[in-house]
């Protein structure tokens, strides 16, 4: 039934974000040819016109790629399980637990794509030949002299990171989720109640984050001071995720709790 929700999911948020990705690529795609006919260094008469305003169109669109993906699925989550749809939605064969999941799974994979499509829309701008070329080359010798210095450790951090990352999102995602539903708690102004919400969750969260990395600090330990080790390395990086992974199991019961026992449709 998850996969069920989720295809469903994409689809009601696919119809609009996806032109949207795929305007950012027709922008970039036209910049590029303004760009190899000369068009872009003709700035001072009539034919520059076209390629200011296609820079603008494109500049308005990478904008509004992140914009409106993040408010498309913080839309989602509220009017499917908060609004009117949460009638439907609760006489469905699935637990809250799964209308969740497939609510942030989604989410997720929309703001990752939506990073992809920014940076393709980038290189077909700046793409050229003997650049990337250059730039390949270098950095396969980089990672060659990483990986003779540091081993297969190098790739492990990097994939550390990425994950820590990721898990950083998807905690973010969670809590907007959790203040959202804590303002649905109240009986009037529901929205600024979730704003208020998530003001106090972002103070909590960075004030134990700020708590921990101050001890840390006090114990004079720094992953930094034996360069050829990244043993230091992988601990702060799996203490980061660790430390959101709490915060994100926490905001994901605060959701659950509400969704399941507080629901209040009226």
């Amino acid at each position: 039934m998850l996969g069920k929700l989720m295809k469903y999911e994409i689809k009601a948020t696919g119809r609009i974000l996806i032109p949207l990705y795929i305007a950012l690529l027709a922008f970039a795609i036209i910049n590029k040819i303004f760009i190899g006919t000369g068009f872009s260094n003709k700035l001072d008469g009539f034919g520059g016109i076209p390629f200011i305003l296609s820079i603008f169109g494109y500049g308005c669109t990478m904008a509004a790629v992140f914009i409106v993906t993040f408010f498309v699925v913080i839309q989602r989550f509220y009017k499917n399980l908060l609004g009117d749809e949460g009638y439907l939605m609760n006489t469905l064969p699935v637990t809250t637990i799964t209308n969740i999941i497939s609510k942030l799974s989604i989410a997720t994979f929309w703001n990752i794509i939506s990073g992809i499509i920014a940076v393709l829309s980038i290189i077909i701008m700046a793409f050229d030949p003997s650049g990337f070329a250059r730039f390949f080359s270098e950095l396969s010798h980089g990672f060659s002299e990483a990986y003779t210095e540091f081993g297969g450790q190098i790739f492990i951090v990097i994939l550390e990171g990425l994950i820590a990352i990721l898990v950083q999102f998807i905690k973010f995602i969670t809590m907007i989720y959790a203040s959202i539903s804590i303002g649905h708690l109240f009986s009037k102004h529901r929205i600024l109640s979730a704003f208020g919400a998530f003001i106090v969750l972002n103070l909590i969260t960075t004030a134990i984050s700020s708590i921990v990395g101050i001890t840390f600090s006090l114990s004079n330990w720094n992953p930094f001071n034996n360069i050829h080790s990244f043993g230091p390395v992988h601990l702060l990086l799996i203490g980061v995720i660790i430390i959101n992974l709490i915060f994100f199991a926490a905001y994901f019961i605060i959701t659950h709790y509400i969704l399941k026992n507080k629901l209040n449709l009226e």
